[in-house]
C-alpha cells in the first residue's frame, strides 16, 4: 500500500469516525488507526489488551469474536479483535509476545472459547484465563500438534471435474 493511500484512509478514518479513532489511538500498543472497506483497523503490535477491552467497554462497543494467524516461521501468532457496534466494525491486529496474550475472559466473557479454540489451534497462551481447558482439541493431542498442521502449506489434489471425465493417461514403461 502506498503511503499516499495510508494517508488518506487515516484522514477518513478520522473523518468519518473522529471519537472513536482518537479513543483506539490512545490505547497503549497501538500504532496506526486506518479504514479499509469500510472498518476499521488498529494496527498494535504491542497491545495492552486489557486497556483495548477497557476502552471498548467504555464507548459501548462489544466483542464479536477473535482469530488468529500463526507465524509459521516462529512460535508468535497474529491475534485480531473483531469489535462490533451498531454501525461499525472494529479490528484490532496484534502479536503474541513470547506466545501470549492476558486474557480477556475475566472481564469479557465472549472472549473465552475465543481464546480456548486458538489455544487448541495454534498453542496461543492466554494467562489469567478462568477455564484454559481443551475446547476443540481431543485429548492426549499436545497444542504444537495442531500449530504445525496449520503452519503447513496446503497440497491441492487435483481431480477430473465431471465423473465423465477421463483420467490422465499413465506414463509411458520404461525399458
Amino acid at each position: 500500500m502506498s503511503a499516499d493511500i495510508m494517508i488518506a484512509d487515516i484522514e477518513s478514518a478520522e473523518c468519518a469516525f473522529p471519537r472513536l479513532t482518537e479513543a483506539l489511538r490512545a490505547i497503549p500498543g497501538v500504532r496506526s488507526v486506518d479504514l479499509r472497506n469500510g472498518a476499521l483497523w488498529a494496527d498494535a503490535p504491542l497491545l495492552d489488551v486489557e486497556a483495548m477491552a477497557a476502552a471498548m467497554a467504555a464507548l459501548g462497543i462489544r466483542l464479536g469474536t477473535v482469530t488468529a494467524i500463526p507465524h509459521p516461521d516462529s512460535a508468535e501468532s497474529t491475534v485480531i479483535y473483531h469489535y462490533i457496534d451498531e454501525h461499525r466494525i472494529i479490528n484490532v491486529k496484534t502479536c503474541t509476545r513470547n506466545g501470549a496474550l492476558a486474557s480477556l475472559a475475566p472481564s469479557v466473557r465472549a472472549a473465552s472459547w475465543a481464546e480456548r479454540e486458538i489455544r487448541d489451534l495454534f498453542a496461543v497462551e492466554f494467562p489469567g484465563h478462568p477455564n484454559p481447558v481443551p475446547l476443540i482439541r481431543p485429548e492426549g493431542i499436545d497444542t504444537a500438534t495442531l500449530r504445525e498442521a496449520m503452519c503447513r502449506p496446503a497440497t491441492v489434489v487435483r481431480k477430473p471435474s465431471s465423473p465423465l471425465a477421463s483420467p490422465p493417461a499413465p506414463p509411458p514403461a520404461r525399458s
